[in-house]
């Protein structure tokens, strides 16, 4: 009677990744679960404490989502004396308007400044709610916009879109400027893409994932320089926008 190698094969490879897995899940998984979230958000954290600075005393804030860590860094860099007013669709969330962006029942010119981070791709209809930025917009008035271009999925099932640098004009055509720039060099975006798939629940993948992480990282290392200032639109995590109105 024939020897069945193929399933014999495939436990002792089950094993092995098993074995692999919990042997990263220790040592290695969580960091490179952090330093994700670092090639993510360090550069947004960056562009949004630079324009929250410049922000003048007596101005008027919304800030479209609430809570989380880009309210962490509004607070940290804004100016005395500046209103700071959050709104989102979830309640729970605890904002200080309860306020869809896609209807919005805010006054027209109410807010001097718009800031609106990592919101547009969860929304079912950006057309209007880019139209509600503007339409919340004092006249001359600024807003801060940020959209994920190569991004894994997240927060499902309200996870809709991703947008290029030329659908970022096209929504925010009817304003009078708009400057738009790559978030993240092209050497982090492929790191975040390699290190997100550790989200993906899968023990074979977590282990390709960090044996690449360790035998690539001397050349990493190397390329530092390069990897981390050459910046295109073809390849990023996503885009940066200040729009006037």
């Amino acid at each position: 009677m024939p020897i069945e190698k193929q399933p014999v094969t495939n436990a002792i490879l089950s094993i092995i990744v098993d074995f692999a897995g919990l042997f990263g899940d220790v040592l290695l998984k969580s960091k490179l679960k952090k330093l994700a979230k670092r090639l993510s958000r360090d550069p947004l954290n960056s562009a949004l404490s630079e324009f929250v600075r410049l922000i003048p005393s007596g101005s008027r804030v919304l800030n479209i989502g609430a809570g989380g860590e880009v309210m962490d860094v509004i607070l940290a860099n804004v100016k005395t004396g500046v209103e700071v007013v959050s709104s989102d669709v979830d309640p729970a969330r605890k904002p200080d308007v309860v306020d869809d962006l896609t209807a919005t029942k805010l006054p027209a010119k109410s807010f001097d400044f718009v800031i609106c981070a990592e919101v547009i791709e969860h929304v079912i209809n950006p057309y209007a709610a880019a139209e509600n930025i503007r339409h919340v917009l004092k006249e001359g008035g600024m807003a801060f916009v940020s959209a994920p271009f190569f991004f894994p999925l997240h927060d499902e099932p309200y996870d809709f879109f991703r947008y290029t640098e030329f659908g970022l004009r096209k929504l925010f055509q009817h304003c009078s400027s708009i400057n738009i720039r790559a978030r993240a060099s092209w050497g982090r975006t492929a790191m975040h893409l390699l290190v997100r798939s550790l989200w993906f629940k899968d023990k074979r993948i977590d282990l390709a994932v960090q044996l690449l992480f360790v035998w690539n990282l001397p050349i990493l290392l190397i390329l530092r320089p390069i990897l981390g200032r050459t910046k295109t639109p073809y390849f990023t995590t996503g885009f940066i926008c200040v729009l006037t109105k």
